[in-house]
């Protein structure tokens, strides 16, 4: 990886590295080290299985920033965060630029559905970003409540949301990403504690969508993370409590007109175990 990021970046850089070969750090303390430690104005966050596909990448993140109200980029992302738990690409509004494989294929497939240069998004995912470094006199990574591997991504998009700040999907930089992400108990717990955190903030958005959309969104992710639930064997009983949620009205009046037979077709599946497989991005 080192080798493929000096060959492509096209600008001086720095790597800075935290060894974390004894799990001493969740993701979001070790993330808060290497800001600190940084001594550029842009800071770039990525997983360790990427693989650059894009020359002078590094020139393209610096163009993006040229623009004031550009404080953060990545390249996969969704305008709408729901207020219900659930996955970031739940309500299938999402944006995207990257070659995905996964741990049981290694074939890569382009997903790419970005238009412009890039647009606006509320959150994208921990795959690959950047942040201006002067708003972490303002933001941190939240390691009290995000003890290891989840929802620092979706966390620290909020707080910039919350301040209220700018962020972009781009389509000009192009990664390779080896591997999907898991969405086991801990991401659900996580996602527990996300939602908790930012209820008051939720639903964020950077798009107009009617009631209608909105319930739909809603719906749809709260679906989404029902059946992840079902995936990594939690209790009925936890589960059925929000699955009701879909059934009746939602907490801050979002309610899509399809609630109910969405309700029984998944009762049935549940009924006859025709789950659904769900996969991160």
């Amino acid at each position: 990886m080192l080798q493929n990021i000096e060959a492509t970046i096209g600008v001086p850089y720095e790597i800075i590295s935290i060894d974390n070969s004894a799990n001493k750090y969740g993701i979001c303390e070790a993330y808060n080290l290497g800001v600190s430690r940084s001594i550029y104005d842009y800071v770039c966050f990525m997983h360790d299985d990427i693989v650059y596909h894009s020359g002078n990448w590094g020139k393209a993140v610096l163009d993006h920033f040229k623009e004031d109200s550009v404080t953060a980029i990545g390249i996969a992302g969704t305008p709408y965060c729901t207020f219900m738990p659930g996955p970031w690409w739940g309500t299938g509004e999402i944006y995207e630029h990257l070659l995905q494989s996964s741990q049981t294929n290694d074939q890569p497939a382009l997903k790419t559905n970005i238009k412009d240069k890039r647009v606006q998004v509320v959150a994208f995912d921990g795959v690959w970003f950047c942040i201006k470094k002067a708003v972490f006199n303002v933001i941190r990574f939240d390691e009290v409540n995000f003890k290891g591997f989840h929802l620092y991504d979706m966390d620290i998009c909020m707080q910039l949301y919350n301040q209220g700040l700018k962020l972009y999907c781009v389509s000009d930089i192009l990664i390779h990403h080896l591997s999907m992400g898991l969405v086991n108990s801990a991401w659900i717990e996580n996602e527990l504690i996300f939602q908790k955190k930012w209820r008051n903030t939720l639903p964020a958005s950077c798009i107009s969508v009617s009631n209608s959309q909105s319930g739909r969104y809603e719906y749809k992710t709260l679906n989404a993370f029902i059946w992840i639930c079902f995936a990594n064997g939690w209790s009925n009983k936890k589960i059925y409590s929000y699955a009701l949620q879909c059934l009746f009205a939602f907490k801050k009046g979002y309610f899509f007109y399809k609630t109910p037979g969405y309700f029984l077709k998944f009762l049935f599946k549940r009924f006859f175990k025709q789950g659904e497989p769900f996969y991160a991005n």
